[in-house]
């Protein structure tokens, strides 16, 4: 059985900054999922809303996968299970709709978890669900319900992992580089979080022929 390595990055909030960033991802061939929040998103374009549009939602991230991140960003700590439950459920089945294919993908609002969130989601239907907490590993989830990246974009060891990733043989276990942040965070300029920090990110992941480029869910499915 022949192993392969597996690079995804996930972005959260749905931003207006997610439209430039998918335009530096399509530029060199690579998959995002962008975890959006239902119930903070205007129904159509606002200049002054944070937020891209429901309405702007299947073009901007057309060939990308829309995710769950909470209807409207909560403390999931705060909550008990059936009101995680009353959470996610509209977030999962209006953005269901709104995408044309099963939302079942997460992220942790502020990385918040527990047991009885893990529980709640799972028996709402989300098949994984993505941390903060970042492992500078690339192997593969034990539980994808508690999901770890390997870094966050801004974390100045990112580098020396893409290295270590293009170099990397993967004979016993598939691996998997997973990237998170926030688009909003490369109008910040400085040295590891710009637009300029993540374009040098992409390109030098991309374009390599042993490796898969591909979004959460995709990463699932294989």
């Amino acid at each position: 059985m022949a192993f392969k390595k597996y690079f995804t990055f996930s972005y959260d909030d749905g931003v207006k900054q997610d439209k430039r960033f998918i335009d530096i991802l399509n530029h060199y061939g690579l998959r995002a999922t962008f975890n959006l929040n239902f119930g903070l998103m205007p129904k159509e374009p606002d200049a002054a809303d944070r937020c891209l549009a429901l309405s702007e939602v299947n073009e901007i991230y057309k060939g990308h996968e829309i995710a769950t991140h909470g209807l409207k960003h909560p403390h999931y700590r705060d909550m008990n299970y059936d009101e995680i439950c009353a959470d996610i459920r509209p977030d999962l089945e209006n953005l269901t709709k709104l995408a044309g294919y099963p939302t079942t993908g997460h992220a942790y609002p502020y990385g918040e978890f527990s047991d009885t969130t893990v529980r709640a989601l799972r028996d709402c239907g989300i098949r994984y669900a993505r941390t903060t907490r970042s492992t500078h590993s690339f192997a593969l989830p034990e539980e994808p319900l508690t999901l770890h990246p390997t870094c966050h974009h801004g974390q100045k060891e990112i580098f020396t992992l893409i290295d270590e990733f293009i170099n990397a043989d993967p004979t016993e276990s598939d691996l998997l580089f997973y990237v998170w942040g926030h688009t909003y965070e490369f109008d910040n300029g400085t040295e590891f979080n710009s637009w300029e920090h993540i374009e040098k990110v992409c390109r030098l992941i991309s374009g390599k022929n042993d490796i898969e480029y591909v979004t959460n869910m995709q990463f699932f499915d294989r």
